[in-house]
């Protein structure tokens, strides 16, 4: 089996500073998923981002500040259940031309307040991420209509989720990837199907056919592991990648962390923390050999 990246990440160069590497927006977490949002932005900065943001219910900013010192947090408006509230998605929108892309859903919550969210970012240009609540909310409002032409925008269900936004059972795994096919086609957006394994597949015209992964282990399959593929893609995009790329690169990389903490600690005890803390390592494989001066 080839483990070789499906592409590098390109040399940077001696002058490069932090606003070289992207400006990321991470949306999500809500009382007690405060480490959800916490462990994208994580992810995003081992993956080589300049400079990243979470937006997070005001209360619950202090917890996502304290994961990592590097992250900057913005309060956003919220409700007594410590969850985006109806006025998030008019502040949000004041902030993202601050951004050059954002990554949404990560312990969001699929209340009222999300499902603007995701309704306004929907109407945005900037590349952006879907993942967890952020699908969920996309499944419950049906916009997909507003998802026409649109190539920067990368999706990353698991089976459950893409169950809600397909109608297909997930438990038929051949299903699945011909309605992501049909998704991808008609609404131009790049899906990553999670799973076992992972699949990439984005509208035929741009893409020579689905991509699928070749790193990753069943140590994987621990809680916050989703969150940070969110912020390995999301970072990966922040760099210039385009959506197919990013998602494909950004697969691979979130796959070879777990690997190495596989390798290190075995699949039984590995958890999101570790994969995290391999994320350089793996980056480093991806990276290109040639250095710019």
């Amino acid at each position: 089996m080839n483990t070789d990246p499906p592409l590098r990440l390109p040399p940077r160069t001696s002058d490069a500073h932090k606003g070289d590497f992207g400006k990321l927006l991470l949306v999500g977490g809500s009382r007690g998923m405060s480490g959800s949002i916490a462990l994208a932005s994580m992810a995003a900065l081992h993956t080589g981002s300049g400079l990243v943001s979470a937006a997070v219910p005001d209360r619950c900013l202090e917890t996502v500040a304290s994961f990592h010192p590097g992250v900057m947090t913005i309060p956003i408006s919220d409700n007594s259940q410590g969850r985006f509230s109806l006025d998030a998605a008019t502040e949000l929108s004041g902030l993202i031309n601050r951004f050059d892309v954002i990554g949404c859903g990560p312990g969001m919550t699929t209340g009222e307040g999300s499902y603007r969210i995701v309704e306004r970012l929907l109407q945005q240009k900037l590349p952006r991420v879907f993942d967890a609540d952020a699908l969920n909310c996309l499944a419950q409002i049906d916009l997909f209509a507003e998802m026409a032409a649109d190539h920067d925008l990368v999706l990353t269900p698991h089976p459950g989720e893409f169950s809600r936004l397909s109608g297909v059972s997930a438990s038929d795994r051949g299903a699945q990837i011909d309605a992501a096919k049909s998704i991808a086609n008609s609404c131009r957006a790049v899906i990553v199907l999670k799973g076992g394994p992972t699949v990439i597949i984005g509208s035929a015209d741009r893409t020579d056919g689905p991509w699928t992964n070749t790193t990753g282990n069943a140590g994987m399959a621990t809680a916050g592991s989703g969150d940070v593929l969110t912020g390995v893609i999301t970072s990966l995009l922040g760099q210039g990648l385009s959506a197919w790329n990013a998602a494909r690169l950004g697969v691979w990389i979130h796959g070879a962390a777990g690997d190495i903490a596989a390798q290190r600690l075995g699949q039984a005890g590995m958890t999101c923390l570790d994969i995290v803390a391999a994320l350089p390592e793996a980056t480093r494989a991806a990276e290109s050999s040639v250095t710019e001066h």
